[in-house]
């Protein structure tokens, strides 16, 4: 919506039931996206020539999920909506073959109090960034250098005998920020959908509705494996 434009009550109580909507589809895509991943971590469980696979070629398995999400990304106002939605469930299910190997490695005992944690803490943030009227992106750059200095402080832990206390504090640090990243980006879509609501076609906000999606995906899946390091072995 045009700032400078009056708008009627009319166009203003369409343009609250498009964000209402488009909201919603936005969550509905996440679960699916979601359901997908522990369907296909459920599956690898049950299927150990998967599991081997999984464990054994991790690495190119996580590489491919990047360059899907970069895929995603780089096409998303360009490609069809169809190609879209298979980069989703494709991410979706590569990132269940990884999540579980990662699941497993911190201890199948941490994922229930793992996965109450996350969503507790999604819905409560979710329903915050829903709530708040005013636009909280001016909190990404802050966030983004938070994701970067927790990506850094983790490769360190990789490459050096670091103590595993510091587990712990990428964990609650991971909690806090994407909690927030969840609010903002509830949020964001909302002030997106809101811009277009009026000016573009269905599948711009279809459009739209998928790429909050796939954010929304990302922050309960970094939000989940936050809470692992938390509850699984250390």
């Amino acid at each position: 919506m045009n700032p400078n434009h009056v708008y009627s009550e009319a166009d203003v109580a369409l343009v609250e039931g498009i964000v209402s909507q488009k909201l919603r589809n936005s969550m509905l895509w996440m679960v699916w996206g979601l359901v997908t991943t522990m369907l296909t971590g459920v599956a690898l469980l049950f299927n150990s020539d998967w599991m081997r696979l999984a464990v054994n070629n991790y690495k190119i398995i996580a590489f491919v999920e990047i360059g899907v999400v970069f895929l995603f990304s780089m096409r998303a106002m360009t490609a069809s909506t169809t190609a879209l939605k298979a980069m989703f469930f494709l991410y979706s299910m590569l990132n269940g073959l990884t999540m579980m190997v990662i699941v497993l490695a911190y201890g199948l005992n941490a994922a229930l109090p793992a996965f109450i944690g996350t969503l507790a803490f999604f819905v409560a943030f979710a329903i915050v960034g829903k709530a708040v009227k005013c636009n909280l992106s001016g909190f990404y750059p802050y966030l983004l250098a938070a994701v970067v200095a927790m990506v850094l402080v983790s490769l360190a832990m990789m490459f050096f005998n670091i103590s595993s206390t510091w587990n712990l504090v990428l964990g609650y640090l991971g909690v806090l920020v994407f909690s927030i990243f969840t609010a903002v980006d509830v949020n964001r879509i909302k002030q997106n959908i809101t811009a277009v609501a009026l000016t573009e076609d269905e599948s711009v906000l279809e459009r739209v509705e998928l790429i909050g999606a796939l954010s929304l995906y990302l922050d309960f899946i970094n939000l989940f494996l936050s809470f692992m390091r938390i509850f699984g072995r250390k």
